[in-house]
Formats: structure tokens, C-alpha cells, sequence
């Protein structure tokens, strides 16, 4: 189920800022629409982008992928922030994130890297295979949402970024358990998750590890939003839109 979000016409305040539908962030979880604070879209397979696009008509001018991340580059622990330079979203396909967004939210955000990260269908579970992709395509961190992001704003010629903070560093295996599909809203499948774990008890050491690195991706994505604002560090208030924005191929 995606969580459709109304948004007006975007009208600007009496200081020039824009309203705060204006701006849409596109999360994959439940907990990343609660702490983006603001006109949120929680993916959903196709109808994640039929739904940015009815956004996009009633007046969102920009568009960022928020949230946590699966580390590529062995060299990110959880807790980083990373600001995307560009999305890659599959073979010759890469999209350049709109500078001035992406400078604005390096300035809010000490400490944040700047890299090119990956939009991807599915996780990827093994070292060897986040390591060759990182290889590969060059992308530092891989999440399920900025590839629909940045085509979609390619198609409507609007900035976009993407905000996210690693999770799962590239050396850990994702448990069994960790793999099982997002249920509705964006709120993991619990009773699925126990009976995975109730079945092969040997992931439950893996499985703790990755909810303490939940807590620490959590909190630094907290963080991020507390410096971000409202708008998420949206610098286009009047809606022009930089030629950068021109859909590239790699």
C-alpha cells in the first residue's frame, strides 16, 4: 500500500520559502515518513511512481529519496549520511542529483559524504556481491527508492536529491529473516519475522546485530532531519530548475 499524499498547489510563504508539500520525500519504511515530517510517499512497488507523478501535478517541485541504506564501499559504518552526487539506476542508466540541493544538504549536515549511490529491485546479500557492484558502478550505498526518484524527476525535469544513512555496512549478511518483503505502510511483517527466526534460530545473532544497527542509522537519520528543517534543505523556492537536471546516461 503507498501512502498517497495530498498536495495542493504550491504556494509560497510571505518569507519566499516554499509550502512543504512543495517538497516530497520517498521512503521506504514507515519510521522514514515519521521522521521526514512532511509530505511523504512510502514506496510501493509500480504504484510508487503513478503516485509521485500525481504529487508532481498538484505542485511538488522537488523530490527527495530519504532514508537508510545498504553500504557498498567496505570502507562506511551505520550512522553515515550519505548525499548522492548521482543515482545509478541500471546499466547505462545514471542520473546527476540537482547540485545546489545536494551542496545545500552537505551544509546542514557536517560530516556527510558525497558519493554516487545505487537505486536496486532487490537487496543484495553478500559481501562479494555489494563489493563487485561497488566496483563496478562506483555507487558507495544501495537503496530501493532512489532509482524511481530520480527517473521520475528526469521525466518532469525537477530537482531531486537523495539523503540516506547506512544501515547494513557492507561486510554484514543479512539474515534470513531481515529479507522478508515490507508489509503494508511501510511496517515490517513481525509475525513473519518470528516465525523465520522460530525456524532457524541460528540468525538470531545476526538479526540482533542488525537491530542495534537500525538504532544507530535511526537516530543519525533523526539528526539529519533536526538539521535538514522542514523542507529538507529544498533551495529552489521559486521553482527554477537548473539545466543539471537533464536526464544522462553513464
Amino acid at each position: 500500500m503507498t501512502l498517497h499524499v495530498i498536495v495542493n498547489e504550491a504556494k509560497e510563504d510571505q518569507t519566499g520559502a516554499p509550502n512543504a508539500k512543495a517538497v516530497i520525500a520517498v521512503v521506504g519504511l514507515a519510521i522514514e515518513a515519521r521522521i521526514a515530517g512532511m509530505a511523504a510517499i512510502i514506496a510501493d512497488g509500480d504504484r510508487t511512481a503513478s503516485s509521485l507523478r500525481e504529487a508532481i501535478r498538484k505542485g511538488a517541485r522537488g523530490i527527495i529519496s530519504f532514508g537508510v541504506c545498504g553500504g557498498l564501499d567496505p570502507k562506511l559504518r551505520p550512522g553515515k549520511v550519505v548525499i548522492a552526487s548521482s543515482v545509478f539506476a541500471g546499466k547505462d542508466e545514471a542520473y546527476p542529483s540537482d547540485l545546489p540541493w545536494a551542496q545545500e544538504l552537505l551544509r546542514m549536515i557536517p560530516g556527510a559524504g558525497y558519493s554516487p549511490i545505487a537505486g536496486v529491485a532487490t537487496p543484495m546479500t553478500s559481501f562479494e556481491e555489494r563489493r563487485d557492484f561497488h566496483a563496478t558502478t562506483g555507487a558507495v550505498a544501495a537503496d530501493m527508492e532512489s532509482q524511481i526518484v530520480a527517473r521520475i524527476a528526469a521525466e518532469f525535469r525537477i530537482p531531486f536529491a537523495a539523503c540516506r544513512v547506512v544501515l547494513n555496512p557492507a561486510h554484514r549478511i543479512l539474515p534470513r529473516a531481515a529479507l522478508i518483503k515490507i508489509g503494508p505502510a511501510g511496517k515490517p511483517r513481525l509475525r513473519k519475522i518470528g516465525g523465520s527466526v522460530v525456524s532457524d534460530p541460528r540468525q538470531l545473532p545476526r538479526l540482533s546485530r542488525l537491530a542495534v544497527d537500525a538504532v544507530i542509522a535511526v537516530r543519525a537519520l533523526r539528526r539529519a532531519k533536526q538539521r535538514l528543517g522542514t523542507h529538507l534543505g529544498f533551495p529552489h523556492p521559486h521553482g527554477r530548475l537548473p539545466h543539471r537536471l537533464l536526464h544522462f546516461k553513464q
